[in-house]
């Protein structure tokens, strides 16, 4: 029995052909649905999420409109009470997969400083929304996820992990041993820049950012 579900180069959400433009990802609904499934998964004990529900959320958010639930999302009371429990390693973890994609910030928590720098040198390369946007990495047994974001000069991969286990970074596949990145991690809240020779790692209840341009 597979102990994970991965998904490597399946899901992209992309600028497509002339007559059918990429999805304006600031429609508020897009942020509703995401937001609900935030909430929803931090509002169970750590040991019981699922990194699947994050998987589903997304990609609807990303994908075509489901009226009725669109219309759901975006009518509910946009509050969480699950973020007054939070560690201080978890806000931090809600903060990026509110921040860190195509979609709006969410208006359930304010962004850090640490987060807003983050961000600011992301969008460098281009505004968050006019980024192509996949999910490569759903891993249901070691609580991983991860997404890559790519503009013209970079590519950006954001990673998770909401276990209480160490694990090797989930990088996608091909991507280099030797590779001139920009890393950010939430537990060391800094960008560095260095040159990789060797694997990677991702603490507990952590995101890492791995910028190659």
């Amino acid at each position: 029995m597979l102990a994970s579900l991965a998904l490597v180069g399946t899901i992209w959400f992309i600028q497509t052909p002339d007559n059918q433009p990429k999805p304006s990802y600031t429609e508020a609904w897009r942020s509703a649905v995401w937001n609900k499934a935030l909430c929803k998964f931090f509002m169970v004990s750590s040991d019981k999420r699922d990194v699947l529900l994050l998987n589903e959320g997304l990609a609807s958010a990303l994908g075509e409109e489901d009226t009725v639930g669109a219309d759901k999302a975006s009518r509910a009371e946009q509050t969480c009470p699950a973020l007054d429990k939070l560690s201080d390693r978890e806000i931090r973890l809600f903060e990026i997969l509110s921040a860190v994609t195509v979609l709006p910030g969410s208006p359930l928590n304010a962004e850090g400083k640490d987060v807003m720098a983050l961000t600011s040198f992301i969008q460098q390369y281009g505004p968050l929304a006019t980024a192509d946007m996949r999910i490569y990495e759903v891993d249901a047994a070691s609580k991983l996820f991860a997404y890559e974001l790519r503009f013209e000069d970079a590519r950006i991969y954001v990673m998770y992990n909401f276990s209480f286990d160490t694990h090797p970074l989930p990088l996608p596949l091909g991507f280099m041993a030797s590779t001139k990145v920009t890393l950010y991690r939430t537990d060391n809240p800094k960008l560095e820049r260095f040159v990789t020779n060797g694997p990677l790692s991702i603490t507990y209840h952590s995101a890492v950012i791995v910028i190659v341009d």
